[in-house]
């Protein structure tokens, strides 16, 4: 590994962890609007999807081992919160949206936006999915409770298409810019 790809990997880890600790409680569920998954997805279509995958890695060993990187602290504690599930999802999300970005020889903003988009279904579907049996099985919450929290994830899902969008419009000028080779 060069010096030129651990820097990249680690300003991506930067970024998601800056993007985690932007956060806004969204009322009446146990979820934050916060600019992690934008990141997560943009390490992936600009590292590739190994070194994207690695940067988020990081980024979550980083919090189980306490430091104050996720949106509500870190340890290892970590891993009955609710929106513990997303962080699972995100170096999947990472790697799918670079394996993807890697397969298309003429990266344009609407393909870079499409494998954003499919990048970004490991991520809700394990966060969704860890955030109910959490809420179900931990907190104690009823069934109606723990899925009385899902109606957010729309709101976030829509947050994080309009940030993609916006990322996918700038990734060909990013990318020349970087003049990064993804691994």
């Amino acid at each position: 590994m060069n010096t030129k790809r651990l820097v990249y990997i680690a300003i991506f880890t930067a970024l998601i962890t800056v993007g985690g600790l932007v956060s806004v409680p969204i009322p009446f569920t146990q979820v934050e609007l916060s600019f992690q998954t934008v990141f997560v997805i943009m390490a992936g279509l600009m590292l590739g999807g190994r070194d994207g995958a690695l940067a988020v890695l990081v980024y979550v060993a980083m919090g189980l081992l306490g430091l104050p990187v996720f949106t509500k602290g870190g340890g290892l504690g970590y891993v009955v919160m609710p929106s513990f599930g997303y962080l699972i999802g995100f170096p999947i999300g990472a790697f799918l949206t670079g394996i993807l970005r890697s397969r298309i020889k003429n990266v344009t903003r609407g393909n870079a936006f499409i494998c954003a988009l499919i990048g970004m279904i490991p991520v809700y579907a394990i966060g969704v999915t860890y955030q109910v049996l959490i809420l179900y099985y931990y907190v104690g919450s009823t069934w109606a409770a723990a899925i009385g929290g899902v109606p957010a994830i729309g709101v976030l899902l829509l947050k994080d298409a309009v940030l993609v969008g916006f990322a996918a419009a700038l990734y060909p000028a990013v990318h020349r810019a970087m003049r990064y080779r993804a691994a």
